[in-house]
């Protein structure tokens, strides 16, 4: 049985295991990348897809315990990283660090308006923690995922509540829908179009096709009538 599991806010891997589990419990997984917390969002997925590692048991006492010690450390080296990001005057904002149950590896996630070469930085704050290092980029909506907030509609962000995926969403999805405003009207507090456009696309894009279809057979000509 797979399963899907969070490993990060921006990062969920396919697990299997031969023990069942529920959405909420929180794991132990083995992959190749070293041994990992991670949280269960999905009780089964397709058996077809290809795990990124295994789940080996649920978290004990012990665990429990050690993963309040590493999310101090997560937060004494998001401080160092954001340190050395001034001291480099790199143009970026780190927002989160996951230190892994195994502690061979830090991840760093950050935003910024651009792509960056951060290698100086990476090796600095690789020999800093006297760690493995990955640093990620992320986007802004992303961003506005963790830290949430509330929409133009009133309404706490869809992608804290509810969505497991963020979708791609594309002007043509707007005009499909006779949304003919200026791209800042459609747009949520991350800066990108709104994911609620996504919602009714489908039903849309069959009334467009369905709309085309009736007027092209409306000015299609009668076939000439023998006399």
């Amino acid at each position: 049985m797979n399963y899907r599991i969070e490993i990060t806010p921006f990062r969920i891997e396919i697990c299997a295991s031969e023990v069942a589990y529920s959405p909420g419990d929180t794991v132990i997984i083995k992959s190749k990348e070293g041994i990992d917390f991670g949280t269960v969002m999905c009780s089964r997925v397709d058996e077809g897809e290809e795990p990124y590692g295994e789940v080996i048991r649920g978290i004990n006492e012990m665990d429990t315990e050690k993963r309040k010690e590493l999310k101090e450390y997560e937060e004494f080296c998001l401080i160092e990283l954001r340190r050395a990001v001034d001291e480099f005057r790199f143009p970026m904002k780190p927002v989160y660090a996951h230190c892994q149950f195994d502690e061979e590896r830090v991840i760093f996630y950050f935003t910024a308006q651009k792509r960056l070469e951060f290698r100086k930085l990476h090796r600095f704050i690789s020999q800093k923690l006297n760690k493995r290092v990955v640093i990620k980029q992320i986007g802004s909506r992303d961003y506005s995922r963790l830290f949430g907030g509330i929409g133009p509609c009133g309404r706490t962000l869809c992608c804290t509540t509810f969505l497991s995926e963020l979708k791609s969403i594309s002007l043509r999805m707007a005009r499909d829908q006779k949304l003919y405003v200026s791209p800042s009207k459609i747009s949520g507090i991350c800066g990108r179009l709104l994911c609620c456009l996504n919602y009714e696309e489908d039903f849309y894009t069959n009334f467009v096709h369905d709309d085309e279809a009736a007027e092209l057979n409306e000015n299609e000509e009668e076939p000439p009538v023998d006399e």
